[in-house]
């Protein structure tokens, strides 16, 4: 009984430092697996053949790309269009989640369907990003015409109302800014 109750006490003494630490959803920068996610992201921001990462990953067959004022042309081998990928920013400044902005890289196909969402690093908490994703927030939308995915109503993650909140916003504001082309 003796080392039950001081099991018990070790672990209310340990809370408060777990809490100040994770609890409070900041991001510390510091512990292991802030530094793995960290990483991935830095992954994410690498350019292959001159078209940056997560084009690649969303069109592999894709061997140029051609900028414009609000998107990305991609182009295949032959020059036929793939597709194109939609960056949330400028059109998603000033929506924020918990820690800040959530950019993202929308990849539509050639016919201007949702192909993939990917989200860009940013200074959201690893773990409710990853409740995110677990979740299946960032798929709502694959396979939807533009029009339809600028209106979709999606539900927020509980455990990260703040992240997918924010997410949701910047995929529709940068689709509605797409739209307006």
């Amino acid at each position: 009984m003796k080392k039950l109750f001081l099991l018990a006490l070790l672990s209310l003494a340990m809370v408060p430092a777990m809490a100040q630490h994770h609890g409070n959803g900041q991001h510390c920068g510091n512990c292991p697996h802030h530094k793995q996610h960290q990483a991935q992201q830095a992954q994410q921001t690498k350019t292959i053949n001159g078209m940056a990462a997560e084009i690649v990953k969303a069109f592999p067959e894709a061997k140029s790309v051609k900028k414009e004022a609000k998107w990305t042309v991609v182009f295949d081998a032959n020059k036929a269009v793939l597709g194109y990928a939609v960056y949330s920013k400028p059109a998603s400044d000033g929506i924020k989640g918990y820690n800040g902005e959530t950019p993202l890289m929308i990849a539509l196909d050639a016919k201007q369907k949702v192909k993939c969402v990917v989200l860009l690093p940013n200074n959201e908490t690893p773990g409710y990003l990853q409740r995110v994703v677990d979740a299946g927030l960032l798929k709502q939308w694959d396979g939807m015409k533009v029009s339809k995915a600028c209106k979709k109503k999606v539900d927020t993650v509980s455990g990260a109302t703040f992240s997918s909140r924010s997410i949701i916003e910047t995929l529709q504001a940068a689709l509605k800014e797409f739209v307006k082309k």
